[in-house]
């Protein structure tokens, strides 16, 4: 559990509010769990939220799972809503971390863009999302190995 404590506390550490959605192999099917952290770094709207998170985190830590952290910030662009109206949305952050054999191993841009950009069921390359910048995560752990 030291590993999802850790991880964890990065992610509620990053300024600005993040919507986090893990990806892990449960019972032969890959099930998506979305979670909000808010700016103070509180994790969804549930006292139970947290613990959650953390549990399957650690699953994934020690089986194998991904990671995506969406980070809101305070610049917009403008795009257009369903109904053809202008509208101000926030540019995005895109970080993405690999989970398993007992560790966490955050990605450089390119693989964070290629993972996020390449649909998992044919392989074929998607459309780059709009307002979307991504980001290879650099933690302490790493700067220091460097």
């Amino acid at each position: 559990m030291k590993k999802a404590r850790e991880l964890l506390t990065l992610i509620r550490d990053m300024p600005g509010k993040k919507v986090v959605t893990l990806s892990i192999l449960l019972d032969d099917e890959t099930s998506d769990f979305v979670f909000d952290v808010s700016e103070t770094g509180s994790v969804g709207y549930h006292r139970d939220h947290r613990k959650q998170l953390l549990t399957l985190l650690d699953y994934g830590i020690h089986n194998s799972g991904g990671l995506i952290i969406r980070q809101f910030t305070n610049l917009s662009y403008e795009g257009r809503s369903a109904d053809g109206d202008v509208v101000r949305f926030p540019y995005k952050l895109i970080y993405a971390i690999f989970l398993g054999n007992g560790d966490y191993f955050p990605l450089s841009k390119a693989e964070t863009e290629d993972v996020c950009c390449t649909d998992a069921r044919t392989g074929h390359r998607l459309k780059r999302e709009e307002g979307v910048i991504y980001r290879g995560w650099q933690t302490q752990r790493q700067a220091a190995v460097q």
